[in-house]
């Protein structure tokens, strides 16, 4: 008669044992050291950006990224995404620096987003430098150990 509630006392403690080294307590990530990795796959995405390096632009997005560049078409697919920014290479007089503001990693380290700041500038018709300063933030996902983009969202401020 005993033996059901042996057993249930072993199950509930056996359970407790388990959050406490298996439950979201130990899927807690080293924060500061996947925030230091993001920052430096952003600040070699920027280079890549600066160089117009369009295959090293596109190889920090995961496949099913998503780009939403302000006052453009959703680019849903890796050939929208680099057409995207083809045209942005080829634009004259095109240039973009960014800056990260923050970046926050989800407690799992599963997920982070980085938010930042841009300034780009192209050329018109007359060979006037036009300046566009404007926000983006970018949604990061973790999977077999890599960071990649899976959202990228930019738009300006006016």
């Amino acid at each position: 008669m005993h033996l059901p509630l042996i057993a249930l006392s072993l199950s509930v403690a056996g359970l407790s044992a388990c959050q406490r080294t298996c439950g979201p307590a130990a899927a807690h990530a080293d924060v500061d050291a996947e925030t230091a990795a993001i920052q430096s796959l952003a600040t070699e995405w920027f280079k890549a950006i600066a160089a117009k390096d369009l295959e090293k632009t596109l190889s920090f997005y995961a496949p099913d990224a998503q780009y939403l560049s302000s006052g453009r078409p959703a680019a849903w697919t890796p050939e929208q995404r680099r057409k995207l920014w083809v045209d942005d290479y080829a634009t004259p007089g095109f240039s973009s620096e960014e800056a990260t503001a923050k970046i926050e990693v989800a407690q799992s380290g599963e997920l982070a987003y980085q938010r930042g700041t841009y300034l780009s500038k192209v050329q018109n018709e007359q060979q006037r430098v036009i300046a566009t300063t404007g926000k983006f933030l970018v949604v990061w996902r973790k999977r077999a150990g890599e960071w990649k983009a899976i959202i990228d969202i930019d738009n300006a401020d006016q």
